[in-house]
């Protein structure tokens, strides 16, 4: 019996607030507010930053250049110098991989953050995507290593090029 009262009281209240709450005009028709606020193709790709990285082939183009980045300090944080190497471009001031994994092969982990909003260049010879990061690095003897910078990632005009990264602008930081 308490049940089928309060029920009862319950679709009463329910009932009575959205008859109260709609608009209908004389004819008992409802009122729907209309918005005058239109929305175009441009505000449906919602990205922080600058107009240049909204685009979404843009996007798509920084998606997978920080896919390279992170596949490189990943490489790096797991020991693996070859894949590491690899992520770099051949153009690149790299050196022979057996320089590269000498002069990495102190690093026990890396922490890695972007910045701020990447600058996309698309020119004849490919696409280029500037990559502002910050990573720290800890040392196997405990001392940690901060750096601030960009990375250039390149990608050639080619069939099944990939993107690279072709340098590193970093400057240390004080610790």
């Amino acid at each position: 019996m308490k049940n089928s009262i309060l029920t009862v009281a319950f679709a009463a209240s329910l009932i009575f607030t959205s008859c109260v709450d709609r608009k209908t005009s004389d004819n008992g028709e409802v009122d729907l507010e209309t918005q005058s606020e239109q929305v175009t193709p441009e505000d449906m790709y919602q990205t922080s930053g600058t107009d240049e990285t909204d685009h979404p082939e843009n996007l798509v183009e920084i998606n997978s250049a920080k896919k390279v980045i992170n596949d490189y300090f990943d490489a790096l944080k797991r020991g693996e110098m070859t894949a590491a190497y690899e992520e770099m471009s051949r153009t690149s001031n790299r050196g022979t991989s057996s320089e590269f994994a000498e002069k990495h092969s102190n690093i026990e982990t890396v922490t890695l953050s972007f910045t701020k909003d990447p600058e996309v260049i698309n020119g004849a010879e490919g696409t280029d995507v500037k990559m502002p990061l910050r990573y720290t690095i800890k040392t196997k003897e405990g001392n940690t290593e901060t750096y601030n910078g960009s990375v250039l990632v390149v990608k050639k005009n080619t069939e099944d090029a990939d993107y690279k990264i072709q340098g590193m602008t970093m400057t240390r930081e004080d610790s």
